[in-house]
């Protein structure tokens, strides 16, 4: 298992050089990024303009939601209560229309649903949650179910119905109750109680937007957390978590962290490197992790990165300053910090 001492000091500092960096240059208002192993917290970082941030900041992480919402499903399977190859209609019978009939619990997992990912409308209305899912029942799909990969938000507005058909609870309060009270995640959630603690972030329409998108609960990307619950979160997944309540069976999250086979983009034919609700290392990647690592990253910058092989795991949070500033591609920050923690280690990988 990695301990500090496992670091070059001068290397490590390289990771927080990245963040100073990328703040300098305006790209965020605040970074924190953070290293930890089973144990606890390693080495921490910050970087800001003006306000300060600490391990304690509230940030909104976007898609690094839906690997959370992912192992719901993944407890509920292991439960008994369902199949992954069940057809989602199962369990919500109007979503089985225009083509879905034999969408499965896997293909929404792994975005291979064909579901198309057009939801800019709703959001511009201001829909309310239920509106996107009756849109996921109603519209129809763009390839076959299975046959292509395209990144798709609205399959995790299922899944979030999904779980809470199969529990009797709101998806929200199910992700409360059932990984973020048992990993001591405490400062995690869809709307953040605690303002003094809650990054500064810039909303298009200003308050009136941050409230909807706080009342929305998106289960594809509406979590606020902080970097000392994700840390807690991937330790729960290094150890299992509380040996009397554990987030996962080790069997359900070997299964949920494996590249699944045969995934291919939808526009480029390229194959795809993915877990059910996971990323994962790609061969012909950037990244320098074990092919057991598996992590997700958010449109906001906000990074999770997770790595059994190195018994590490890697937290990269960020307030941008513009909306739409930070992207997809804003991940490249997050990914030159994690490389420099992995050219940082002296020891050899856990054995």
């Amino acid at each position: 298992m990695a301990e500090l001492a496992d670091f070059h000091p001068a290397r490590l500092a390289r990771a927080g050089a990245v963040a100073d960096e990328a703040v300098a240059a305006g790209l965020y208002g605040g970074v924190v990024v953070a290293v930890g192993n089973a144990a606890g917290t390693l080495w921490m970082h910050t970087a800001a303009d003006s306000t300060p941030v600490s391990l304690d900041t509230i940030f909104p992480v976007a898609s690094v939601t839906k690997p959370v919402v992912a192992l719901a499903v993944m407890q509920l399977a292991e439960a008994g209560r369902l199949l992954l190859n069940d057809p989602v209609a199962r369990v919500i019978p109007e979503f089985g229309q225009q083509g879905k009939e034999q969408i499965t619990v896997w293909h929404l997992l792994t975005h291979t649903s064909g579901l198309p990912d057009t939801m800019d409308d709703l959001y511009i209305q201001r829909a309310p949650p239920a509106a996107f899912l009756r849109a996921a029942c109603e519209r129809g799909v763009r390839f076959a179910p299975g046959s292509h990969y395209e990144y798709c938000n609205l399959s995790f507005v299922v899944l979030g119905e999904l779980i809470a058909r199969l529990s009797g609870q709101p998806y929200p309060a199910y992700l409360r109750d059932h990984i973020f009270a048992p990993a001591g995640m405490a400062s995690t959630g869809f709307d953040p109680a605690d303002g003094a603690r809650t990054a500064a972030v810039t909303f298009e329409d200003g308050p009136e937007e941050e409230a909807y998108f706080r009342t929305l609960a998106a289960p594809y990307g509406g979590l606020w957390t902080t970097a000392n619950d994700l840390l807690a979160f991937g330790r729960a997944l290094l150890t299992g978590g509380p040996p009397d309540d554990p987030l996962l069976s080790p069997a359900a999250l070997a299964a949920m962290t494996r590249v699944q086979p045969g995934l291919a983009g939808f526009d480029t034919g390229k194959p795809v490197y993915a877990a059910l609700g996971w990323g994962k290392r790609s061969p012909m990647g950037v990244l320098l992790a074990s092919d057991a690592s598996f992590g997700h990253g958010g449109s906001t910058g906000a990074f999770l990165w997770i790595d059994p092989a190195y018994a590490l795991v890697f937290v990269f949070l960020t307030a941008p300053l513009l909306p739409g500033h930070a992207d997809i591609g804003r991940q490249r920050d997050a990914q030159r910090a994690l490389n420099a923690v992995y050219g940082a280690l002296r020891a050899p990988r856990v054995t």
